[in-house]
């Protein structure tokens, strides 16, 4: 296996965090205050699929453990290239234990981005995509019964929840 690469995240122009990229995982931690705590959030982007996942660690206690997937925009030169530029692209999936459904959010956000002209018909088109391929290899259940996800959190993912992680960011208000 390649050895790890270390990337620099820019997530929507206010979060640069340094992280490490493992295949087409990239992985960092970044935090925040809220609520007079200081939080350390791990995040990862998966590059092919356009989405980006976390545990948010200010998710209410019985919610801890779920994931929140993200629909990004992914700027990336390639292996080596040394910087991953990420934005939020309005769609969010809500991932519980597998005895729950998954929820979708943030539709409308959507239409009214492609509505005012924040997206364009093809980028838009090319989202939607992106988003039901990855309901449809990593949550949806096809005919069978199963309590578990066919593919969720990824094998990828797995293997970089417990790795050293730089901690070094600057968040931007």
């Amino acid at each position: 296996m390649a050895p790890d690469e270390h990337v620099t995240v820019i997530r929507d122009g206010r979060l640069t965090a340094a992280g490490i990229r493992r295949g087409s995982v990239v992985a960092y931690t970044w935090g925040f205050h809220a609520d007079g705590i200081d939080h350390v959030q791990r995040t990862f982007v998966l590059l092919d699929e356009h989405l980006q996942i976390d545990q948010p660690v200010i998710f209410p206690p019985e919610q801890r453990g779920w994931w929140y997937c993200d629909l990004i925009g992914v700027e990336w030169g390639g292996v080596g290239s040394g910087v991953v530029e990420t934005r939020d692209m309005w769609i969010d999936v809500v991932v519980g234990p597998p005895d729950q459904p998954y929820r979708l959010l943030d539709l409308d956000e959507y239409a009214l981005a492609l509505a005012d002209g924040r997206l364009t018909p093809a980028e838009a088109a090319r989202g939607l995509t992106r988003v039901q391929r990855f309901l449809d290899r990593r949550l949806n259940r096809r005919h069978g019964v199963s309590r578990t996800w066919p593919a969720f959190p990824p094998p990828e993912v797995e293997d970089l929840l417990t790795v050293d992680l730089p901690q070094d960011w600057e968040l931007r208000a």
